[in-house]
């Protein structure tokens, strides 16, 4: 068995796992925010991205905008799907 490498499951399932991870991670974090307000700086959220602009040709509208929302618990459910999709 020496001499084997591990293969991983695609990129597409690690960007599934990594948004539900971050997904989840952001409910559980404000559910502590919402029902024990004296730990509420665990759920406090930073946002960081681009935020969103449109153009209007006339002909066609254009939109783009890209906005994280991230919490102490956003990076905790990341780090956890990071490590399911390595014991995948």
């Amino acid at each position: 068995m020496a001499g084997r490498t591990r293969t991983y499951p695609g990129w597409q399932i690690l960007i599934l796992l990594l948004v539900l991870g971050g997904i989840i991670g952001g409910w559980i974090g404000d559910a502590i925010k919402t029902l024990w307000p004296a730990a509420s700086i665990l759920g406090e959220t930073q946002s960081v991205g681009i935020p969103g602009f449109s153009v209007d040709l006339g002909v066609i509208h254009f939109s783009l905008g890209f906005m994280m929302h991230i919490n102490l618990f956003t990076i905790l459910g990341f780090m956890v799907a990071y490590i399911v999709y390595k014991r995948l």
